[in-house]
């Protein structure tokens, strides 16, 4: 007599994210335990990222990588500026060298800002600040050297954070506890009597002394960001005249700061921002200050957290308004680490428990080692890479190869109990399981499990044809709509496994190599068949 068969099915696996914080065991089904190079597709199936694609022929900065990158923004044209072996570059395709006449730079770690429509300005800590004609494409000068300059009444401009907006420049000192704003439209006026003026904010610091990290704008609020604290400023476009007098401080934010200049991020009306206990939303901090340690990473802070000690200077993040992800790399000597943040429900999130519901995570391996990220009005996302040679070069994220290079899928499941929770429930038995995959080309689908805890795992792999036809979903493919998946060559996969071994815990994982094309996990099907009764 043939025993039947009980299902147990995961539909979109890992649809909520990478989750390494909550023991496995205790994980909700839709969680992952481990989920690289995935992206969320509009129907919340963990499907493929991107790669980069290598834009830079000549004028590479050879064996360096890309430390800053910007994108200038002309009515008709973005332009990509780049820093790497204490130089300044423009293009993509060719690297044009435009450092100029510039103090000679001993570190690329520029935060470069647009102003006025035709100025890129860069500060960096401990050096000079300089400034182009971006309009003209001429090379950098010192902004002292720019005609009409007028320097700041005290102190100067060479702390490395600065910003554009409300019609002035603002940046922070050296000494870290003072910022300065520009004349009104004027970038060359910092002088007091010019329009000019500073704010000082070591007095304000909550619990004492700070110092600035950053500075972001919130709807029509000026955002200055401490290593451990946040000083929020109302109305600094209110006058002609700014001074601390028309600016008032309108809050502070004690015990969450900013710990990398270059994770601040506007996305919609908030900013997402990297602080001591993981990726912060800064809308979400001013309404939960009560409660400091809610952040969108809740669910890996401590993995998180290995890549920011002592790296703050070299963390860089975007957000690709096109795909709705906030990108952050953390790079090392040999290699990034890469969290990709779905943020498209963002502005709905809520928080319950350890998980913030609304933003999924994945990490990207690989990717070419990326270095730095910015974000274009051409809609494309430019990043700094290495090739093949180890040489910095421009590329951006398009198609599916890591420049000429495939890479790995990899999904696993939490623990899932198969015997539940209460004695005298029958044992299940994994015998086979079947995968749906939705793609293009031939690829292999390698499934593996484990039980009880084990790190080493079962492995069988199965082999999808581009001639496969589509099966086991209906008997037609408007389900999932024509024009999305057909017209790219997209078809639905259902592979089959044989299982072996038994337990009371199985963990699945699902991998695949992505070599060209994007593919998506839809559904893990595991059947069970009926053992003895638990005790």
């Amino acid at each position: 007599m043939t025993t039947q068969l009980l299902p147990l099915t995961i539909n979109n696996p890992g649809y909520k994210g990478y989750n390494s914080q909550t023991s496995s065991s205790n994980l909700d089904i839709g969680w992952a335990t481990v989920l690289e190079n995935a992206v969320f597709d509009l129907n919340s199936r963990i499907t493929s990222r991107k790669g980069w694609v290598k834009l830079t022929e000549t004028g590479s900065p050879g064996n360096h990588p890309i430390r800053s990158m910007h994108c200038y923004e002309s009515i008709n044209n973005t332009t990509v500026y780049s820093a790497a072996n204490n130089k300044i570059y423009t293009g993509t395709g060719t690297l044009v060298d435009k450092t100029g006449t510039i103090t000679t730079p001993t570190a690329s770690n520029w935060k470069f800002v647009t102003f006025n429509r035709n100025h890129v300005l860069g500060f960096q800590d401990g050096h000079t600040p300089c400034v182009v004609d971006a309009n003209t494409g001429g090379n950098f000068i010192n902004l002292s050297a720019e005609p009409g300059y007028t320097a700041p009444s005290v102190g100067d401009l060479n702390g490395g954070v600065a910003l554009a907006a409300f019609g002035r420049v603002w940046a922070s000192s050296s000494n870290g506890q003072a910022f300065h704003y520009s004349k009104l439209l004027d970038h060359t006026k910092w002088a007091d009597a010019d329009g000019g003026g500073r704010f000082q904010t070591q007095a304000y610091w909550p619990n004492g002394s700070d110092f600035i990290t950053g500075m972001g704008v919130l709807e029509d609020k000026l955002v200055v960001f401490g290593r451990h604290n946040i000083l929020i400023y109302d109305s600094p476009q209110s006058a002609s005249s700014v001074s601390p007098l028309t600016a008032f401080l309108v809050d502070t934010i004690e015990g969450v700061g900013c710990t990398a200049r270059d994770s601040i991020v506007n996305i919609g009306n908030d900013i997402l921002f990297m602080s001591e206990t993981g990726i912060r939303s800064l809308r979400r901090t001013i309404l939960t200050t009560k409660a400091p340690l809610e952040d969108v990473t809740a669910a890996i802070r401590d993995v998180l957290l290995i890549y920011t000690a002592g790296h703050g200077d070299e963390v860089k993040a975007c957000y690709n308004q096109k795909e709705g992800i906030y990108v952050i790399t953390f790079p090392q000597a040999t290699y990034s680490t890469i969290y990709c943040l779905d943020v498209k429900n963002l502005g709905s999130s809520t928080t319950q428990g350890a998980t913030y519901e609304g933003v999924r995570i994945s990490q990207w391996t690989g990717f070419g080692r990326c270095s730095s990220l910015v974000y274009g009005r051409d809609e494309i996302m430019y990043g700094g890479f290495r090739d093949g040679s180890g040489n910095g070069v421009v590329g951006r994220y398009q198609g599916y190869l890591d420049n000429t290079e495939s890479y790995v899928f990899n999904y696993k499941s939490p623990w899932i109990n198969l015997q539940g929770d209460q004695p005298g429930t029958f044992y299940k038995i994994p015998k086979s399981a079947s995968v749906i995959t939705i793609g293009g080309g031939s690829y292999n689908v390698n499934l593996n499990w484990a039980f009880d805890f084990e790190e080493s795992d079962k492995s069988e792999t199965a082999s999808v044809s581009s001639a496969t036809e589509l099966v086991e979903w209906g008997s037609s493919t408007s389900e999932w709509g024509e024009d999305e998946w057909n017209s790219n060559n997209k078809i639905l996969y259902t592979t089959r496994y044989n299982l072996s071994r038994f337990g009371e815990y199985i963990r699945v994982g699902i991998s695949y190599v992505v070599n060209g094309y994007e593919i998506a996990l839809q559904k893990i099907d595991l059947f069970l068949r009926k053992g003895r009764l638990s005790r």
